[in-house]
C-alpha cells in the first residue's frame, strides 16, 4: 500500500516549522554569545538575581530554546518526509503554542492574532481524516477488540 502524495498544505506547514527553527536557532545563538552587558541587563530585569541563580536561569533558557530548535527542525523535516513522528511533533508544538498564546491572552490580555490563527488552522488541518491517512494514522471505526476470551 502506498501513501498518498504530500499535500501542498503539509509542505507549507513544514516550511513554517523550519522557519520557526531558524528563529529559535538565532535566539539560541544570541543566548550563547551574550556578553556581560546582556547578563547585567537580565539581572536588572530579573529583580537583582544572584550570580548563581542568574546563571541557572540562563542555562535553563538555553536548554529550553535548544529543545524548541531541535523539535522544530525535526518536525519540519519529518513533515516533508511524510513521517508520522513529524505529524506528532508538529501537533505537540502547536498544542504548546496554543496553550502559551491562550495563557498570555488570559494573563496579559495580549495575543498575536496571526500566529494564533496559524496554530488553530494547523490543528484543524492536521486532524482531517485524509491528512491523518496520508501520515499513516488510521483510527479504527469498528468495535474495540476484546481483551481476552474465557
Amino acid at each position: 500500500m502506498t501513501r498518498p502524495r504530500r499535500p501542498a498544505a503539509v509542505t507549507v506547514l513544514a516550511i513554517i516549522q523550519l522557519t520557526s527553527a531558524v528563529i529559535y536557532g538565532l535566539l539560541l545563538l544570541g543566548l550563547l554569545i551574550a556578553h556581560a552587558a546582556t547578563t547585567e541587563a537580565l539581572v536588572t530585569v530579573g529583580g537583582g538575581l544572584s550570580g548563581v541563580a542568574l546563571g541557572v536561569e540562563i542555562a535553563a533558557l538555553r536548554i529550553f530554546v535548544a529543545g524548541l530548535f531541535v523539535a522544530a527542525v525535526s518536525g519540519g523535516v519529518l513533515l516533508l518526509r511524510m513521517r508520522r513522528l513529524g505529524w506528532t511533533i508538529t501537533m505537540l508544538m502547536t498544542g504548546v503554542g496554543l496553550a502559551t498564546s491562550i495563557g498570555t491572552w488570559l494573563t496579559d490580555g495580549t495575543v498575536v492574532s496571526a500566529w494564533l490563527a496559524v496554530q488553530v488552522v494547523t490543528v484543524f488541518y492536521l486532524n482531517q481524516r485524509q491528512v491523518r491517512h496520508a501520515f499513516g494514522i488510521v483510527h479504527r471505526t469498528g468495535p474495540a477488540p476484546e481483551a481476552s476470551r474465557g
